[in-house]
Parts: structure tokens; sequence; C-alpha cells
């Protein structure tokens, strides 16, 4: 086959119409190629933020559980965070500069 003949089965209205819709699909509709594209990375980057805050919820909610069940772990937090104390303790803060 040569090249003319190959030009000459090529030169009809079915070649044409077929690279018109392609060229409409590829670049010009709504969800283009590259709206695709983007649309697939921002779906992968929300999964990923999804999986983030499941592992998060998950260690609060260990730590929740922790917190209601264990004495210490609840004394730990109100000293730590709250200042709290005994009624026989003396507490001396020492704070340094950053």
């Amino acid at each position: 086959m040569t090249f003319k003949e190959v030009l000459r089965k090529l030169n009809n209205r079915y070649v044409y119409a077929t690279l018109a819709f392609l060229v409409i699909i590829l670049f010009i509709d709504q969800f283009n190629l590259f709206e695709q594209i983007r649309l697939s990375k921002a779906l992968k980057d929300q999964k990923q933020q999804i999986e983030y805050y499941d592992k998060e919820l998950s260690e609060s909610k260990e730590y929740l559980e922790n917190l209601n069940n264990d004495t210490a772990t609840m004394e730990k937090v109100a000293r730590e965070q709250y200042m709290m104390k005994r009624d026989n303790e003396v507490i001396y803060l020492i704070e340094t500069q950053k």
C-alpha cells in the first residue's frame, strides 16, 4: 500500500467525523481529558484526607476511652492541662524561655 492509497482511504467523511468527535471529547467538552485528570487528583487528595481523619478519630476515641477508664491517665491530664493538685501538695512551675 502506498502513501497515496492511504491518503485516499483516510479522505472520507467518516474519518473527518471521527476526528472531530475525538477533538471535541478530548479538548472542548465540559468533562475533557484535562478536567478528568484534575478531578482524579482531587479525588485522590480527598481519599488521603479521609484516611488521615479516620486515623485521628480512632486515636481520639482510644484516648477518650483511656481517660474515662484509667484513673492514672485522668489524674495526669488534670495535673498537666488544668494545673490541679492534691490538698497537701505544693506545685512549682518552671518556665523556660523559647
